[in-house]
């Protein structure tokens, strides 16, 4: 009888400790996943803070760089999330869409490093530009610009991009 109480006190014992451990468990999980988005977008809003004072800076190339190697770790990741677990067909199409003005970019400034040849790949399944498509973006501009073709809106809005990177000749004008 002393047996079977001692067995049923340390089942019970590890049964406390397992529903313990459960609890502080998912706790300390759901803190980390509330904490975890915060701390990104710091980390992006600290980036941008960089590649905007560096643009300011008129540090052209340094701000280009590190722009572009953060849209290389963005398609890396996808790349990586995309061979554990595919999209839906409708998440890929939205995805996809979001994708096209990368694709477009590093059509004119190839996709350098270890992560290339898997950044390439998902890119050329990427649907491209369409060429009937009227498009005012940034990156359509400067497409538009690599493939000479040039039109007013472009050089307009170039030269507009230009005078607000400039920094202000009386430092204490906005």
């Amino acid at each position: 009888m002393k047996k079977l109480a001692l067995i049923g006190l340390f089942i019970g014992g590890i049964g406390a400790a397992a529903i313990a451990g459960f609890g502080v468990g998912a706790r300390w999980s759901a803190r980390m996943l509330m904490a975890k988005p915060s701390v990104d977008l710091a980390f992006n809003a600290a980036q941008e803070a960089e590649w905007a004072a560096e643009l300011r800076l008129n540090e052209t190339g340094s701000a280009i760089a590190g722009l572009e190697n953060a849209m290389d770790v963005q398609v890396s990741t996808i790349v990586r999330w995309d061979e554990v677990l595919p999209l839906d067909k409708k998440s890929r199409q939205d995805r996809d869409r979001f994708l096209t003005p990368v694709k477009v970019y590093r059509e004119s400034y190839p996709v350098i490093g270890s992560e290339a040849a898997r950044i390439n790949a998902l890119l050329a399944t990427i649907p491209g530009r369409s060429p009937q498509s009227i498009c005012k973006s940034g990156v359509c501009r400067l497409d538009d610009l690599h493939h000479g073709i040039v039109s007013s809106n472009s050089a307009l809005r170039t030269g507009a991009i230009i005078e607000t990177n400039r920094l202000p000749s009386n430092p204490s004008s906005p």
